[in-house]
């Protein structure tokens, strides 16, 4: 740290409590070797140690963990002002997926400069220690956790009917940049403590690129399950799960595997309209959407 902070002209905090991790008794290259200064893991994600983020942000806990990295609570002490930050994993390939998302949430937050399509916008991105940080405002709560709070069994139609509009205004913005959102789910809905704002996190990709889609099975839809190409209308589709649970309090489809989540649709599809026209071919190993790429998130990552 004594050479890194050189390299800043504003100090704003330091974590001098912080159990710091250290420089090996090694040559320098092959310190950087040592998945990335012993900074990392072997998956490429950024050891949380209580520290700071950039001399800047003071981290207070992880929020949550995925495929690309983590989302961390920190206060900004330039600001004052509680946020949430996602470290991308080091490793090379996840690197490109988060400069992609950096460069649609910056195209988003251009198009939505009125802060009118209830999407959490980025406030910054910066690179630390080999990692892309990206910045957005904290939300404490999500509808996941609303609904599982809730002494009701499922909301009420006002309430779905609230949220639905809400987050259709965030899909609409999508469409028209020709974004996907890949991920849409209660715990990416966000909330504020008084509950009349609702806002969509979203980590954005464009269906015209080959960059992996990241998504939660429960709210999966059938085209990619069954590796077509892909639409905002798999947005479409997981919001009408989204909507449902909230309303049933359960999930709507709840597989244990891709083959048997597409067994769920159809079988419910079968029983509301009947048997859609065409063969539908069950998902299996040759399947672009079952390959690890495609669908990685546990049901209730």
């Amino acid at each position: 740290e004594l050479e890194e902070i050189q390299d800043y002209q504003q100090v704003w905090y330091l974590g001098k409590e912080a159990s710091k991790t250290r420089y090996s008794n090694v040559t320098e290259t092959q310190d950087m070797e040592c998945f990335n200064s012993g900074y990392d893991t072997e998956e490429g994600f950024y050891k949380i140690i209580s520290d700071h983020l950039a001399y800047r942000f003071e981290i207070l806990a992880v929020i949550g963990t995925g495929y690309s990295g983590q989302v961390l609570k920190c206060i900004d002490h330039k600001t004052m002002e509680l946020v949430a930050i996602k470290v991308i994993r080091s490793k090379d390939s996840v690197h490109q997926v988060g400069k992609a998302e950096v460069r649609n949430l910056e195209a988003l937050r251009e198009l939505d400069k009125t802060n009118t399509a209830n999407i959490v916008h980025m406030k910054e991105n910066f690179y630390f220690r080999n990692h892309l940080c990206i910045t957005f405002e904290l939300f404490e709560k999500d509808l996941y956790k609303a609904l599982r709070d809730s002494s009701r069994r499922g909301l009420s139609e006002k309430e779905v009917r609230k949220y639905a509009t809400d987050v259709l205004k965030c899909l609409q913005l999508l469409k028209k940049r020709r974004m996907i959102h890949g991920d849409l789910k209660p715990l990416n809905i966000l909330l504020n403590k008084t509950v009349d704002v609702v806002k969509t996190l979203i980590f954005p990709t464009s269906p015209s690129t080959d960059q992996p889609l990241i998504h939660t099975l429960y709210y999966v839809s059938p085209e990619m399950l069954l590796g077509k190409r892909c639409s905002p209308a798999i947005d479409m589709w997981s919001l009408g799960c989204v909507l449902a649970e909230l309303h049933l309090g359960r999930c709507l489809f709840r597989g244990c595997n891709y083959k048997d989540q597409f067994s769920c649709i159809m079988k419910k599809v079968v029983m509301l309209i009947g048997v859609p026209a065409g063969k539908k071919k069950m998902p299996g190993k040759e399947s672009k959407a079952c390959s690890p790429g495609r669908i990685r998130s546990a049901p209730l990552q």
